[in-house]
C-alpha cells in the first residue's frame, strides 16, 4: 500500500475561487438539464447519498432530485450534521444501510461527497454483501494532510472534545483500511481544480479490477451539482450488475473528461 505523505493543500487561487466556481456549476444546470433528464433510467434501485463534512442531507438535495428523476430511490444518510469521521455516525449510517437493504431486498449503491465518500468506502468494506457499488465525489481517502487550513479549523470547532481523535481503537490502521480499494465496484471522481482538498488524496492508486478514477473539471463544493459529475453518476448507476466495465470516455466524452490517473498505477501520490 502507498503511504500518503507530502500532500499539499490546494493553491490560494483555487481556495479563493472555490465557492464562485461551485455557484457557476450550479447555474450550468439550467443549460444541461434537458440532457441530464434524458439519461438512462433505473428501476427503483436504492441509492444512499452521504453528505460531506460540515453539511447535512440538505446539501445533497439536487443530486437526490436527479436520482429520483432517473428512476432510482434516493436515501438520505439521516444522521444530521456530518461532524467528521465519528464512531457514532458510522454506526448510525451502517444501521441505516442495513435497514435500506432489508426493506428493498437489493444491494445498495452509495454515493458519498467528500468525507461522505470515506464513510461510503468503510461501509462497503464492512458490509460488502449489502453494497452494490461506491461512487466518491472529491473524497480524500488518501489522508487529510492536503486539506485547506480552514477545514481543520472547522473540524476543531465542530469537535471540541479531546476524545474525538481516540474514539477509534486504532486510527492509523483504520486510515490504512480506508485507503485500500473497497471490495465492491468503486468509482473515485476527482478534480485538479479542487479548492478544498488535494486531488492527489482523492484518487485510488492500488485498485483492483473494479476500481477506477474519473477526472472532471470543477470545484470541490460543486461536485454534487456539476453536470459532468451527474452524468458519470447516472452512467455508473446504469451498470446492470453483469460484468463491470470502467467509465468510457471515448468520442465526445474525451473533450469533457480528461484522462484520469489509473487506479492500478504504481506511482506514489507525491509523484503525480
Amino acid at each position: 500500500m502507498h503511504k500518503v505523505a507530502g500532500l499539499k493543500p490546494p493553491s490560494p487561487v483555487l481556495r479563493v475561487t472555490e465557492m464562485l466556481r461551485a455557484a457557476g456549476e450550479m447555474r450550468s444546470l439550467l443549460v444541461t438539464n434537458p440532457l441530464l433528464r434524458a439519461l438512462p433510467r433505473g428501476a427503483g434501485q436504492p441509492v444512499l447519498v452521504i453528505p460531506g463534512f460540515g453539511t447535512t442531507d440538505g446539501s445533497t438535495y439536487v443530486l437526490r432530485r436527479y436520482l429520483r428523476k432517473w428512476g432510482y430511490r434516493p436515501e438520505t444518510w439521516a444522521q444530521g450534521l456530518n461532524r467528521g469521521f465519528r464512531q457514532r455516525l458510522l454506526q448510525g449510517v451502517e444501521d441505516r444501510l442495513r435497514h435500506i437493504h432489508e426493506r428493498s431486498g437489493q444491494a445498495v449503491s452509495i454515493v458519498g461527497q467528500s468525507l461522505g465518500g470515506i464513510y461510503a468506502r468503510e461501509l462497503a468494506r464492512r458490509n460488502p454483501a449489502l453494497v452494490r457499488q461506491v461512487i466518491t465525489l472529491g473524497s480524500p481517502f488518501g489522508g487529510p494532510d492536503g486539506a485547506a487550513p480552514l477545514v481543520g479549523k472547522i473540524y476543531d470547532r465542530l469537535n471540541p472534545d479531546a476524545q474525538v481523535r481516540s474514539e477509534f481503537e486504532d486510527m492509523e490502521r483504520l486510515r490504512e483500511l480506508i485507503e485500500q480499494a473497497p471490495p465492491v465496484p468503486a468509482s473515485a471522481i476527482y478534480s485538479r481544480g479542487d479548492g478544498v482538498v488535494s486531488w492527489r488524496a482523492c484518487v485510488q492508486l492500488n485498485g483492483c479490477r473494479h476500481s477506477e478514477n474519473i477526472e472532471v473539471h470543477g470545484s470541490h463544493c460543486g461536485m454534487g451539482v456539476n453536470p459532468a459529475v451527474l452524468y458519470v453518476i447516472a452512467d455508473r448507476l446504469a451498470w446492470d450488475s453483469g460484468e463491470w466495465r470502467p467509465f468510457n470516455r471515448a468520442g465526445w466524452r474525451a473533450l469533457v473528461y480528461p484522462e484520469a490517473v489509473r487506479a492500478q498505477s504504481n506511482l506514489c501520490r507525491a509523484e503525480l
